[in-house]
């Protein structure tokens, strides 16, 4: 026996290399070479796991471009390079296909293991009446965790009247509106608003009053000239814009008996002596006291939209009560008994 080595074989053959697991942990394993033509299959013994290997690059990025029927179909795509990164669904394969901008990458049995447990699922249920003769049905709506399970019901025909229930709030009516913004106070009534397609609560546009003033509160003169504020009326401010109604009476002797010639008119003018008037008394042109009776009286014509002799809500205002000589030269005098003023808030 010599230890030369002789060649048994002189071609290439491919070796095979397999892995083979040790349960029971013998110190020595024989390990066995099988040769069969030109290949040869080695057996080895696995040796402990090894560490962690260093942490390779980050996975590109996919970009889910949903399903294609089959290959043919998502190679007429045309891909080109911005296409890159684009992955699709497979259907005939069952398959992921990842377009690298260049060629496809296919990861076969991409789908069917179940993924993992979705949230619980929070169903709610509502019922919906369906026309009279109709079929029930029923259908799941909205996506988890919250779907809602409508049902549907044929509607039943016609019933009876029922009793009379008992009489509701106007508030509560489906055409009013009361809130923070529209509340209700003291003497309210309901207004159509057409901005908001509802009523809403708004002040009581009746007549406001009556306030008054008497013979105290009037000032009488004798030989007086040109003018004379002989009384001042202080009215309280009032929730909605108004228009003041004037009715009242003063005692006026024009020329002081001394012939005719001279008269003396009363006028009520608002916020000042100058201020717009509202109401008026004809004087007479004669040498007795008489009454001159105030009423009513604008300087220009009036109609529901004019704008003159109106006090804006929330607004104090005062009027003047005013003896005028209208004609002549001779003074005129004032006498305060019996005298009134009585004003009412109208709608402005």
């Amino acid at each position: 026996m010599t230890d030369e080595q002789q060649t048994v074989y002189n071609e290439n053959i491919m070796i095979t290399m397999r892995g083979v697991s040790d349960s029971v942990g013998l110190p020595y394993t024989v390990n066995p070479l099988e040769l069969v033509d030109r290949e040869a299959l080695i057996e080895l013994r696995e040796g402990p796991a090894g560490g962690p290997g260093p942490e390779g690059d980050p996975a590109w990025p996919w970009q889910w471009r949903g399903d294609v029927a089959d290959v043919a179909a998502l190679k007429s795509l045309n891909l080109t390079t911005a296409d890159a990164r684009g992955a699709w669904r497979v259907v005939s394969e069952n398959a992921v296909y990842y377009w690298t901008g260049l060629d496809f990458i296919a990861f076969a049995d991409a789908f069917g293991r179940a993924g993992k447990p979705g949230p619980p699922n929070a169903l709610s249920g509502s019922a919906v009446a369906g026309p009279p003769g109709s079929s029930a049905s029923a259908r799941i709506l909205g996506t988890t965790p919250n779907q809602q399970l409508e049902v549907t019901f044929p509607r039943g025909v016609q019933g009876a009247a029922g009793d009379p229930g008992a009489a509701g709030r106007i508030q509560d009516a489906a055409d009013v509106l009361i809130d923070a913004d529209h509340p209700v106070a003291q003497d309210y009534v309901l207004e159509w608003s057409a901005a908001l397609g509802k009523f809403v609560p708004a002040p009581n546009p009746k007549l406001g009053g009556p306030w008054a003033i008497g013979k105290s509160q009037f000032n009488g003169g004798s030989n007086l000239n040109d003018q004379k504020v002989i009384a001042a009326m202080a009215i309280p401010a009032q929730p909605t814009a108004w228009r003041p109604q004037v009715r009242g009476s003063v005692r006026v002797i024009s020329a002081n008996g001394n012939g005719y010639g001279t008269r003396t008119d009363v006028e009520v003018r608002i916020g000042s002596p100058s201020g717009e008037l509202i109401g008026y008394g004809y004087g007479y042109d004669m040498s007795n006291w008489d009454w001159v009776l105030i009423g009513p009286k604008f300087e220009f014509p009036l109609s529901p939209s004019a704008s003159f002799g109106v006090v804006q809500a929330n607004q104090t205002v005062t009027l003047y009560v005013i003896a005028r000589r209208v004609k002549g030269d001779r003074s005129f005098s004032v006498d305060n008994t019996g005298a009134q003023l009585i004003v009412h808030a109208g709608q402005a």
